[in-house]
This record gives C-alpha cells, structure tokens and sequence, in this order.
C-alpha cells in the first residue's frame, strides 16, 4: 500500500518544522499581563512559608523518621517499593512527547478545522508538560548537588544534617526528592486539564513521596522540598505559557486552560467515520 503525501517522511518533516517555527515566533512576543503588587507578595510568602515548612520539618521529624522506617514490615516496603517507580520521571517525558508529536502529525489530514484546532491545543498541553517536566527536573539536580545532602542510608555515620557541597555521588543528593519533584510537577500540571482527576493525582503524588521516605532513599524534608519546587516549576511555567497563548490564557480574573472542554470532544468525534 502507497503512502499519501501526508504520509511520506518529507512531509512529517515539513509539518514538524512548521510547528516549531510557530512556536518559536510566539514565545519571542510574549504578551503583557496585568499582576499587582498583592500577587507578588503573595509568591513571596509561599516560597518563605514552604521554606519555613522544610526547616521545621528536618529539624522534627527527618532523623527519627529515618529511623522508624527501618522497622516497617518488609511486606510494607516491598509495596512502596512499586510506587515509587511512578514518580520517574522517563515515562513521563515518553508518553508527553508521544502525544506531542502525534498531536501535530494528525493536523492537516483532512479532518476538518475542528480536528486541526483540538491537535493544536493538544500538542500544546504536550509541550508544556515536556517543559514542566525538563524545567522542574533540571532545577532539581542542581539543587541536589549544591547541596549534596547525605542520604539517610548515611545516617549512622553522617547524622541527618551532613551537606557536602557541590557533591556528584548518589549518595549525596537527597535534597530536594527528584521523584517527589516530577510527581507533584505533574499532579499539578495535570490537575489543571483534567480538574475532576485533581485530587486523586495529588494523592497519587503524595504516595509516591511517602514512599521515598519508606524506602530510606530521603527524609520528610526532602520530599517536602520536592513537592514545593515542583508545584513552583508548574506555576511559573504555567504563567509563560500563558503570556504567549500557548497551553494557556489570561484572562481579565485569572488564567485558564485553552479550549478547555472541547479537544477531546472534538477529537473523537472527528475520527468516527
């Protein structure tokens, strides 16, 4: 069976280029949004509040969390064990770019604009998630490793509170919880295009933190930490998007979703035959 000329390798490409060039040209221009002085103060006492939060946290519970955890039956373990593999973040960057790159090679196949527009906003959401998910990441290992907090395996011979700055080894990169990181950085981002599955994602996310301090791969605080960078990452990204249209839109209240409620509807019912 042939191919059709939407089909062949050459217009993927060209397709492919189009939408990155697009994309480019918006995020160059990006718009003004009106943000009064309230709303900056407001992020500066959450950023100090979370901070105040992981300090208190470290000093009350990390050392003698670290060590309870040491006694949980091995069944216990073993279960938070599994869970903790979804906080990684390599299938999360797999399914993104999957429907990312789906979403844009679908447009322009004679489906109508209906269908070309949902592809759009879909690819959109795709890409915001990519840079969530890079972004958040990203931050997260150069906090690490300034840092370089000493695993609670370590505890024995370090303390809870030994920080090797600038350290490179595994074992001195417990702060902030890189799963914790991608989890609520997800959960968040997610959260804002599937409202009703909110809830349940964040306590997926939450479970996946806890399950780093069963686990004895980092202490209360780490996860913490994890969370807030996270659930900062999504916020200020969700912001640039906004300023440039994409994912994302101000409006004259608030920001909110693009087309919300009406891609997959008219996803599906464009491919029915």
């Amino acid at each position: 069976m042939s191919l059709s000329t939407h089909d062949t390798p050459d217009a993927m490409i060209v397709r492919l280029r189009m939408a990155a060039s697009s994309t480019l040209r918006r995020w160059r221009s990006p718009r003004l949004a009106q943000r009064d002085e309230g709303h900056r103060r407001l992020d500066a006492l959450a950023i100090l509040a979370v901070m105040g939060m992981v300090l208190l946290v470290a000093i009350q519970t990390d050392e003698a969390a670290a060590r309870a955890v040491r006694d949980m039956p091995l069944w216990l373990k073993a279960g938070f064990g599994q869970i903790t593999y979804l906080g990684l973040s390599g299938y999360m960057f797999t399914l993104a770019g999957l429907t990312l790159l789906g979403a844009l090679l679908a447009r322009g196949r004679g489906r109508g604009a209906r269908f070309d527009r949902a592809c759009l906003f879909l690819a959109e959401r795709a890409g915001f998630l990519i840079a969530v998910l890079a972004v958040s990441g990203l931050a997260s290992q150069a906090i690490k490793h300034l840092f370089g907090r000493a695993r609670p395996s370590l505890i024995d011979m370090v303390g809870p509170f030994h920080f090797d700055m600038m350290a490179l080894q595994s074992t001195y990169a417990s702060m902030p919880s890189g799963h914790a990181v991608s989890a609520f950085a997800m959960a968040v981002s997610l959260g804002w295009m599937a409202p009703r599955l909110r809830w349940p994602l964040l306590g997926l996310a939450l479970l996946i933190a806890i399950s780093r301090v069963v686990i004895s791969a980092h202490y209360p605080s780490d996860v913490l930490a994890g969370a807030g960078l996270g659930t900062a990452c999504a916020i200020v990204l969700r912001r640039a998007f906004a300023l440039r249209g994409l994912a994302f839109r101000w409006t004259p209240t608030s920001l909110r979703l693009r087309s919300a409620g009406a891609v997959w509807p008219a996803l599906i019912s464009s491919s029915r035959p």
